[in-house]
């Protein structure tokens, strides 16, 4: 099987192309910009790489025709699109340029599979999909109320998903994830998951800040999880169009994370309550029944144990 990866040299990317070496039955094919991917991630992944299974491209996923002249006339069976401007902040500040990659490369990407002649994509979407819509917790039929461009963008990701499914025969799998984490997530971003940016802080004991009254909740998944699910996304044997929520369905508050990491780091800095941001979510769960039923994804980490490993 060959794949492309869009997004490769990022957090969730690295850790999908890292698992897919280590079964060794898969040659990837890697796309990524860098503009927030890392080059450690593809050194790791080049180290790992002991049977030459893995060509990287640096790519914008707005460049249609460099995606095509990179693949070239080879034959593709899957793609994985986790490329994307992923801030929330960033998309409420510059909306033109998150609609140009969130649309506009998603579209590309679509374009690229087809071109390539592959017969499934998995996309990355995000819960952030819900927006502040107040019952939970989410499903896959929940109401759809995107309080951001981010996460208006990605829903529009996911009706391309769908239309592409219909009209061109192409098996399409969305993911609605909720809090990721793992190791290798970069805290430099003020915007950034919460539990990298806390962990970077703390593991040197320096506060940090939290936004809101530390009140609000979150689903966190580890990222070695979500890969569990893309790659059993990856091996089904037929699908049409099908959306899972990814998420264990147990809660985390943002303050009960940051004693977490005090008490991991024996560090007793207290945080710096700040205004809650536009745009963020209050409260935030996942029902994972379907992708625990029709998936198979039958056990998540734990996250007391997860925490450990960032």
């Amino acid at each position: 099987m060959r794949v492309i990866i869009t997004g490769v040299a990022g957090f969730i990317g690295s850790h999908l192309a890292q698992e897919l070496l280590a079964e060794g039955e898969v040659e990837i094919i890697g796309i990524d910009n860098l503009s927030s991917g890392l080059e450690s991630n593809l050194e790791l992944l080049r180290e790992l790489d002991t049977e030459n299974k893995f060509i990287f491209h640096n790519i914008d996923i707005r460049d249609l025709d460099a995606m095509k002249k990179a693949v070239g006339d080879l034959k593709v069976d899957r793609v994985f699109h986790l490329a994307a401007l992923v801030s929330v902040q960033e998309s409420i500040d510059n909306p033109l340029k998150s609609g140009s990659i969130n649309i506009g490369g998603t579209q590309n990407v679509l374009e690229l599979a087809r071109y390539a002649g592959a017969k499934r994509i998995m996309f990355s979407s995000s819960a952030a999909v819900y927006g502040d819509e107040p019952t939970l917790p989410k499903n896959e039929e929940s109401i759809i109320r995107p309080i951001s461009p981010y996460g208006m963008e990605k829903y529009v990701g996911e009706q391309y998903m769908s239309m592409y499914s219909q009209m061109y025969g192409l098996e399409a799998v969305v993911f609605r994830y909720f809090n990721v984490y793992g190791e290798r997530q970069n805290p430099t971003s003020d915007y950034s998951g919460v539990i990298s940016i806390f962990n970077d802080r703390l593991a040197k004991c320096e506060g940090a800040n939290i936004y809101g009254d530390g009140k609000q909740y979150r689903d966190f998944v580890y990222v070695k999880d979500v890969v569990k699910a893309n790659i059993l996304a990856m091996k089904l044997d037929s699908v049409e169009y099908e959306v899972f929520c990814v998420g264990t369905g147990k809660t985390t508050t943002i303050t009960q994370l940051y004693e977490a990491l005090q008490k991991r780091y024996n560090c007793d800095k207290a945080p710096t309550y700040l205004e809650a941001r536009k745009g963020d979510i209050l409260e935030s769960v996942c029902d994972n029944s379907k992708i625990v039923n029709k998936l198979g994804l039958k056990e998540f980490t734990p996250f007391a144990e997860g925490i450990y490993k960032v």
